[in-house]
């Protein structure tokens, strides 16, 4: 063994029995023992982007006072600089050549050399300066930056997006060394919301949002004339606009403007029930089928497909969407080389290749399962070696943890759910103690992968079933339209059925079944807990929402039009009335709760006022009912503080320990 290789390999010991000691995993072999506040633990280090030429490695490191950028030399894979750029996390870290970068900061773009030398403002929130005389001129000039399209190689001149303060979007070209900006288009007269550009900066689409309504345009003539964008496929014509009402329900779906002349790429179900990706040229109207999934949607409303590109060569080499796992479809047959590279070396995780070099033989790769965060590589394509950057598993010890299977079940009506199962780690031969987990939304879906929560759950024993009822996104726009106006029954349904299919096959123990989750998966605990008390034994809710009148009420209040409007029909206030939402409102179903409940809310949620949870709770008071109502400081819609998930899931897991069924 080399002198070298010895050291580097001395390093990597002492990296993890650090890594280890800090979070004190030390003699720990049961999982039950591994601290709460580990599966919380955010990464320190993230941003990964490789340099042009493929030698450095630029990323983030956060510390508690600052964020620095941290550069490895990728020849060595030793750190050659660090420093510190701001208080406050950066975005969009990008190399626009091998020696200088560019990131944003409350959107100002600021640019700096590798070594750290020369950080300076390359693009201020005012525009123009010299134009500010007053207030008024101030506001005007007031611009938030962001980059638009990823340089290709060593680029003078980069395109930028800004918005002003009436959030209408500009499209800009500035020389990364001088800051000169050409303005590509000006939104001042068409007031557009949204731009959809070709790689050149060339507007393409203009979308306008009004109330509940995003229209779509193309341009005709000059920048100031419009007409409705209308897609003609297979001599149909399709909109592009859409409202509240037709958002989940749409023929086809903008992903991006290709780099082929007069190209998009669209996700669209013009003939079938799921979407596909398609490549669709809109001067000739031609569409060519790039890649489609029997069971899943490529691609949805809510959910665009990841388009990769290669940017020396100006063409599409791939795209990836979510399936039973995320999954990568390459067009290039390096890439494939490439992927079934990793894929042998790491045989049982998902190994996502997400940014390259220009000659595409460095690469950095995200390798994953729903054990751990995983890890950071760096692949080095000739020489068909990996190096580990960041290694998040360090402080769970994943060999000790339980991977999340598919698991299918059928619905009393026939229908076919597809969830994700995590056992408990520790089972002894018995039956599971099971924790149903639904997902938020509820017109979005539950995902494979790490889930500290679930993790958590599972090492204490418990299994967690994670399903995606009717109304899930993905499985086809059938599944999908079938949760409309069916928040408090079918949904719910469907969640109990996954239930009573585990118990059938003798997996769960009847006596212990629970069900927790996060913003609709909070209301659904509570509507099952008063619609199912029978098969829950007790239920968990964060911030739900508790009193849906009131949350309609709050997004009119709030000029929330498109979320009042979306509501209103897939609840069906209009077609069921006032009265029905109010028996479907956990707040006037308060005492139809008969089972154990505890309740959180964050008291910084912009999205549930947590006025409802403080009305609820005033409520339970009142009542002199035994539910917990806690109120979480410093916390939103979703948590991020490690101590808030952690005294969250300590407390759940002590509510389900004291409560189990008495056989009848």
């Amino acid at each position: 063994m080399t002198r070298l290789k010895y050291c580097f390999l001395l390093m990597i010991f002492f990296h993890a029995s650090i890594m280890s000691s800090a979070y004190g995993l030390d003699g720990i072999t049961d999982p039950k023992q591994i601290p709460a506040e580990n599966f919380f633990k955010e990464n320190t280090e993230y941003s990964y982007r490789i340099s042009p030429d493929g030698k450095q490695l630029a990323f983030i490191r956060k510390y508690t006072q600052t964020y620095n950028i941290v550069i490895t030399d990728l020849e060595k894979f030793v750190e050659v600089h660090e420093f510190a750029v701001a208080k406050n996390s950066p975005e969009q870290l990008t190399w626009i050549s091998n020696n200088r970068l560019v990131f944003g900061l409350g959107g100002v773009i600021y640019s700096v050399n590798r070594d750290g030398a020369d950080l300076r403002v390359l693009i201020s929130n005012i525009y123009d300066a010299d134009k500010v005389k007053g207030y008024r001129s101030f506001v005007n000039n007031l611009r938030y930056w962001s980059l638009l399209k990823r340089p290709s190689g060593n680029e003078e001149d980069v395109l930028f997006l800004s918005y002003n303060i009436d959030g209408h979007a500009n499209v800009h070209k500035i020389n990364i060394y001088t800051g000169e900006k050409t303005d590509l288009y000006d939104a001042k007269k068409l007031k557009a919301d949204g731009l959809y550009t070709d790689r050149d900066g060339k507007v393409i689409l203009v979308e306008k949002i009004k109330k509940e309504q995003h229209s779509f345009y193309r341009l005709v003539g000059d920048q100031n004339d419009l007409e409705l964008a209308n897609l003609d496929i297979a001599n149909q014509r399709y909109q592009l606009s859409y409202d509240a009402k037709s958002y989940l329900n749409r023929s086809v779906v903008v992903n991006e403007i290709g780099y082929d002349k007069d190209t998009m790429y669209l996700s669209e179900k013009t003939s079938g029930d799921r979407y596909q990706l398609v490549k669709y040229n809109y001067i000739t109207n031609t569409r060519e089928v790039i890649g489609s999934d029997p069971i899943y949607d490529v691609g949805s409303p809510d959910e665009k497909a990841a388009l990769h590109y290669d940017y020396k060569n100006k063409k599409l080499i791939g795209f990836s969407y979510n399936a039973d796992k995320r999954k990568t479809v390459w067009l290039d047959e390096r890439f494939k080389k490439y992927q079934q590279a990793l894929d042998n070396r790491y045989p049982e995780q998902i190994n996502q290749i997400y940014d390259w070099n220009e000659s595409a033989d460095k690469l950095l790769v995200v390798s994953s399962d729903a054990k751990t965060k995983g890890k950071i590589i760096v692949f080095d394509a000739i020489k068909n070696k990996s190096i580990v950057q960041t290694d998040y598993s360090k402080i769970l010890s994943p060999s000790q943890m339980k991977d999340t299977e598919v698991y299918k079940y059928k619905t009393q009506d026939g229908n076919t759910i597809t969830s994700y199962l995590t056992p408990p780690v520790a089972t002894a031969n018995q039956k599971w103690p099971l924790i149903v987990m639904p997902h938020g939304g509820p017109f979005s879906r539950s995902y494979y992968g790490y889930d500290g929560h679930m993790q958590y759950f599972s090492t204490r024993g418990y299994a967690v079933l994670e399903p995606n009822f009717r109304g899930s996104t993905g499985y086809g726009v059938q599944h999908l339209l079938a949760g409309k106006q069916q928040i408090a029954d079918l949904m719910l349904a469907d969640m109990a059925d996954g239930v009573k299919a585990l118990i059938k096959e003798n997996k769960v123990d009847p006596s212990r079944v629970y069900i927790l989750g996060f913003s609709y998966g909070g209301y659904a605990a509570i509507m099952s807990a008063i619609k199912y008390p029978d098969l829950y034994s007790a239920a968990v809710s964060a911030a739900a929402p508790l009193d849906l009148n009131e949350q309609l009420k709050h997004y009119k209040k709030e000029d929330l039009w498109f979320a009042y409007e979306f509501w209103q029909d897939l609840i069906g206030v209009k077609q069921q009335g006032k009265k029905f939402v109010d028996s479907i409102s956990p707040y006037q179903r308060i005492d139809d709760i008969k089972i154990p409940l505890l309740i959180f809310h964050g008291d910084r949620d912009n999205i549930i006022p947590k006025e409802q949870a403080e009305d609820f709770k005033k409520l339970v008071e009142k009542k002199k009912l035994n539910i917990p109502v806690r109120i979480i400081q410093s916390e939103g819609h979703g948590w991020d503080l490690v101590s808030s998930n952690t005294y969250f899931v300590e407390k759940s897991v002590e509510l389900f320990q004291a409560n189990k069924k008495v056989a009848k």
